[in-house]
């Protein structure tokens, strides 16, 4: 009987590999494991809270914008109720009289005035020539110049005016005058004989108005001497 543990014929030649087979079923699923335990909070840390940083540096101020448009203007409201009148309040007491003050100072006026006289007698040469005359008794706002025997007028007013004409041997004829205008006259027709003839007039003068003494004849003497019988008068009774 052969020996099969020492007599062995030489190994036969390997085989072909044999095909794979079919994929085997997959096995059904296995069963959900146990949740595990939740795990405890950790503490917090003892960590130091960091300083704030430094404030940044401020900026330049930016340009201002344009102006706007203006706007529409509304229109304007309707006027409300008149309020209903509050009662009177009650009479106060009367308080204790003040002290008098004293007396103000009179206002000021402006005036004008004047009062000439001949000391001689004057002929005159021409027609309507100007009566002259020789002193000044008075000239308050020097009005009057007796040279020309004319008063200008430099505050407009209400003014009285007066004269007085001397003869002795000739019959003048004298006219008041108001700038070219005749206001009236005086006229002595008995010659040879001295005398005194006047007239009075009341004027309203504008500034720049004259009035003088005109000699209607040439050649016929006015009479004055030292007693001043020839005058000439004015002053303003109001201003206007």
């Amino acid at each position: 009987m052969p020996c099969n543990s020492c007599c062995q014929g030489p190994a036969g030649t390997p085989g072909m590999p044999g095909t794979n087979g079919m994929p085997g079923t997959n096995g059904m699923p296995g069963t959900n494991g146990m949740q595990g335990n939740i795990g405890t909070k950790g503490e917090r840390g003892d960590g130091i809270k960091g300083e704030a940083g430094p404030s940044g540096e401020k900026g330049d101020i930016g340009n201002p914008g344009l102006k706007g448009d203006s706007g529409m203007i509304g229109l304007r409201g309707f006027p409300g109720k008149v309020g209903p009148v509050g009662m009177a309040g009650p009479v106060g007491s009367s308080g204790t009289p003040g002290v008098k003050g004293q007396k103000g100072e009179m206002g000021q006026s402006l005036l004008s005035a004047f009062s000439a006289a001949r000391r001689s007698s004057f002929t005159p040469s021409s027609a309507g020539e100007a009566l002259p005359f020789e002193q000044i008794h008075t000239n308050v706002g020097s009005d009057f110049v007796a040279a020309t025997g004319r008063f200008t007028c430099e505050i407009p007013g209400i003014y009285l005016f007066t004269y007085n004409i001397g003869t002795n041997t000739h019959a003048p004829l004298i006219h008041l005058m108001m700038n070219e205008g005749i206001i009236n006259s005086v006229y002595r027709s008995d010659e040879n004989n001295h005398d005194i003839v006047s007239n009075t007039a009341v004027l309203q003068l504008d500034a720049g108005d004259q009035v003088w003494l005109k000699c209607f004849y040439s050649g016929r003497q006015i009479y004055s001497d030292s007693w001043r019988y020839t005058t000439f008068s004015g002053v303003i009774l109001h201003e206007v």
